[in-house]
């Protein structure tokens, strides 16, 4: 629909492609449930085909998270509403997958980490909020910001984009509008099209999975460029539960290329349950006490491990 008489609203908002109706579901109410399932299965079914073509500028924003990293950096998400829960929700899992320091991924949500849980959508207009934030946080020049939003225009992102960028810190748009408020002020802007959603304007839709998907590209391709895995397996991670150990086992036997799970145990065991020492130890031939080491001064990057534990071990063993 064509909208007049617009006095007092914000023409922008209005015309977003996120703001729009969706035509394919108006009747999405009054049909079967299994055909309103299809109806939304359909619709999110066009989003991978378009997080697809903004790659290249996803690739851009890893080696730059990545390389910030290396030198002491942080990722910071920040975003409010949907955008920023999925963010909280892709921070929360990296220690435990790659066994990365608290804080290296990390988020800041307009209204604070309560409106995880109670949304307050008013206080993401103000991009003071942002800034008084990231300095909480201690920003440096280091980090890199990664700001997100459905609709490319929050002034709580505008405003951290701003702010990282005046003090030479990495600056990343996430939007789901193409040439969006958001991008201008990002060094990398990656700027989607999802359209309009199948119930108007309820973001948490094909833009909310939008937007998880490139978080996990995101977090983890910067793992992969930072080595913290042995091809795609996961060695650093530490076995807090049954399936946790079960999967140390089958990477240790994956790794060495010995399908024998027994022996895998055993390996393990006398690694004391690490996967990445007990790899090391079978890769370098070391003792636990130099794997240990190794694993500890690599923090967890698995090919720098093995060539500091054969010097470890050589070195004390003169």
């Amino acid at each position: 629909m064509k909208y007049t008489n617009t006095q007092g609203l914000d023409d922008i908002v209005t015309n977003l492609g996120t703001e729009q109706r969706n035509e394919a579901t108006k009747e999405i109410a009054d049909v079967s449930t299994e055909k309103m399932l299809e109806m939304i299965n359909a619709e999110d079914s066009k989003v991978p085909a378009i997080v697809a073509k903004v790659i290249p500028q996803i690739a851009k924003a890893v080696e730059l998270i990545a390389e910030r990293i290396e030198l002491g950096g942080r990722l910071i998400y920040v975003g409010a509403g949907t955008s920023a829960r999925l963010a909280f929700m892709d921070a929360a899992e990296c220690p435990p997958t790659y066994n990365i320091r608290p804080g290296t991924i990390t988020c800041v949500m307009a209204g604070g980490r309560e409106c995880v849980f109670s949304a307050n959508e008013r206080l993401e207009d103000r991009e003071e909020n942002a800034v008084n934030d990231l300095k909480d946080i201690k920003l440096k020049e280091e980090d890199t910001v990664v700001a997100a939003a459905a609709s490319g225009r929050t002034p709580y992102c505008i405003g951290a984009l701003k702010y990282a960028s005046s003090i030479g810190a990495g600056h990343v748009a996430i939007a789901c509008n193409p040439k969006s408020e958001m991008g201008k002020h990002a060094e990398i802007a990656i700027e989607m099209d999802t359209g309009a959603e199948v119930v108007m304007g309820s973001t948490r839709m094909k833009a909310g999975t939008a937007q998880k998907m490139v978080m996990n590209m995101l977090s983890t391709a910067v793992m992969l460029r930072l080595g913290r895995t042995y091809g795609n397996l996961m060695l650093s991670s530490p076995a807090s539960n049954t399936k946790c150990s079960n999967r140390d086992i089958r990477c240790f036997a994956e790794a060495i290329g010995n399908p024998d799970l027994v022996y895998a145990r055993q390996k393990l065991e006398a690694a004391h349950n690490s996967a990445l020492c007990a790899v090391i130890m079978e890769k370098t031939k070391v003792d636990y006490k130099s794997a240990k080491k190794a694993a500890v001064i690599a923090e967890g990057r698995v090919e720098l491990a093995f060539r500091l534990a054969k010097e470890i071990y050589d070195s004390e063993n003169e």
